[in-house]
């Protein structure tokens, strides 16, 4: 496949921002193949402390993409939780509205809502789920790896033996406090992925396929089982699964699982 490495402007974000890309290449199979139409796209979203370039450098992901014809897309979402922050950027609305639109400009991605997937770890899990349930309409497939589920300064605390190694550093917690707000006000706000859930569910907006995958010794996996049980108790319209699979919170779980998510998504 061929690596693009994009530097642009964002009027959402308002400065330069990046982003990987991936394009497909198939050695000895003719363009016209394709009839001309457009590729499906995956959206891959980093974890919080790493970057637009942590998918490629820590996994297989081309390997696992040989031959396959896909645009794969990994913003640079820095610390930004994937959300229109309260006090801090508008990384929401950069990734489900402003993003799409630059990248049609440059590359030939489809606008059908089939053959749009968006998945991510950690954070990235978090961005997903959240992009997914609050554009239905726009995301026909979704996958979280080791999601948090509830995002905030005592999310992502503690278990430096299990992968979550954030430093407890006040310039951490400030970053969520400008992102998120009054904690107090979380689940009733646009940021819970219960109220999301609940929202589509009383919709008649199409549902995304649904998957969680998370570890069995990640400290995280309590949530995701826990946004696993409330789906199927109050939203039962929403097609959902968690799988679980040996290991901790590290790249070498989330590469290993990577093959499923791309088979998930009808990419291999």
């Amino acid at each position: 496949m061929a690596v693009v490495n994009l530097d642009f402007y964002s009027y959402e974000l308002a400065m330069n921002t990046q982003a990987t890309v991936l394009l497909p290449e198939r050695r000895g199979v003719p363009c016209a193949s394709r009839e001309g139409r457009p590729y499906p796209v995956l959206y891959l979203l980093h974890g919080h402390g790493q970057d637009h370039t942590s998918w490629l450098r820590l996994t297989r992901l081309e390997n696992y993409l040989q031959n396959s014809d896909v645009i794969v897309v990994m913003p640079n979402g820095s610390r930004g939780c994937y959300v229109d922050g309260v006090h801090s950027h508008r990384y929401g609305t950069y990734l489900t509205e402003e993003l799409p639109c630059i990248l049609k400009n440059w590359f030939h991605i489809s606008d059908q809502r089939e053959e749009t997937m968006i998945a991510g770890m950690s954070m990235g899990g978090y961005g997903a789920l959240r992009a997914a349930l609050s554009h239905p309409e726009q995301y026909g497939t979704v996958v979280g790896l080791s999601s948090v589920i509830r995002m905030g300064k005592t999310s992502l605390r503690g278990h430096a033996d299990k992968g979550l190694a954030i430093p407890e550093v006040p310039e951490i917690d400030d970053n969520f406090q400008e992102i998120f707000g009054d904690d107090a006000s979380y689940e009733t706000s646009a940021y819970s992925l219960r109220k999301l859930a609940r929202d589509l569910e009383a919709s008649s907006c199409p549902r995304p396929r649904l998957l969680q995958m998370c570890g069995d010794e990640d400290p995280l996996l309590s949530g995701c089982r826990e946004f696993d049980a409330f789906l199927t108790q109050e939203c039962p319209s929403i097609q959902h699964e968690l799988r679980v699979a040996p290991g901790i919170h590290d790249f070498a779980f989330w590469d290993g699982m990577l093959p499923e998510v791309l088979r998930f998504c009808n990419l291999i």
